[in-house]
């Protein structure tokens, strides 16, 4: 189960509400270097990311990197999900393919019964017509 929130940061509320979550949206939709020291003045891990943003922006080889470890990250939770993916597809396939044979195996153990139990009564009945005729 995964629960999905979604914020339109576009309607947020010109006045703070006192949540950090208010702060973090704001953050987020910060549009000046202005905006952004307001809101680190209000929380101090807001602070943090602020004082972390401005050192990344200044710094192009820094943002650079930044962003290569962000993509990677991306990249390895896709091919991680792809992989989750398509194992559980293989083990279906293996599964349907077991339990197929599982089943036919089964079915030829049931129809070589219902042949054994025909022979036994066509000798038994073989056996009833020679007494019979004796």
């Amino acid at each position: 189960m995964i629960e999905l929130h979604t914020l339109e940061l576009s309607k947020l509320p010109e006045c703070a509400d006192g949540t950090k979550l208010y702060n973090w949206a704001k953050f987020i939709n910060a549009e000046s270097e202005e905006e952004l020291n307001m809101i680190a003045e209000r929380d101090p891990q807001v602070q943090k990311a602020v004082v972390k943003l401005v050192e990344l922006s200044a710094d192009e080889k820094a943002r650079d990197m930044a962003e290569r470890r962000e993509k990677a990250r991306r990249d390895m939770e896709m091919w991680k999900d792809y992989g989750i993916e398509q194992g559980l597809q293989q083990g279906k396939e293996q599964g349907l393919q077991q339990g197929l044979e599982q089943g036919r195996a089964e079915e030829r153990e049931i129809w070589q019964g219902v042949v054994a139990d025909k022979d036994a009564e066509i000798e038994r009945l073989r056996k009833l017509l020679e007494n019979a005729g004796k």
